[in-house]
């Protein structure tokens, strides 16, 4: 009888362990890309191109890294809910680079003006019709 209450004892101390593991991993804040220090910088028609020449080695090259584009932007979108989205040229009329920005950036974001070069750094996620980076802010 002694070897059961060890038994669930030990099984008792595993579930609640592995219960508070779940709830911190549960509860845990994603990675804020700002800090982020390693980046890989590179121009809004390099990042295009290269997705459309051959979007599997693109896709290992740049999907969940952190990059730095720099480009021109076409267009700028603010939602109701204030969330922000920045297009950038790529030189191909079919698809751009665009931009998902983090909720506190929508002030620095409503003021981009077409035409205008700027720096985006963000979490790139992939090509659909174009290549989404999303957490993104204003590269320094």
């Amino acid at each position: 009888m002694h070897m059961w209450k060890k038994t669930i004892t030990i099984l008792v101390i595993l579930v609640i362990a592995g219960g508070a593991y779940g709830w911190y991993l549960y509860n845990k804040k994603p990675a804020d890309i700002r800090k982020q220090t390693n980046c890989i910088e590179l121009k809004a028609t390099a990042l295009a191109e290269a997705f459309n020449q051959d979007e599997a080695v693109a896709n290992r090259l740049y999907v969940e890294k952190v990059l730095i584009v720099s480009g021109k932007v076409s267009n700028v979108q603010v939602d109701n809910a204030g969330h922000a989205t920045v297009f950038l040229e790529t030189g191909d009329p079919l698809s751009s680079i665009t931009c998902g920005f983090y909720d506190d950036e929508t002030g620095s974001v409503k003021k981009m003006v077409p035409g205008t070069i700027v720096r985006v750094k963000g979490n790139c996620t992939g090509k659909l019709v174009d290549v989404i980076l999303n957490k993104c802010s204003l590269a320094e």
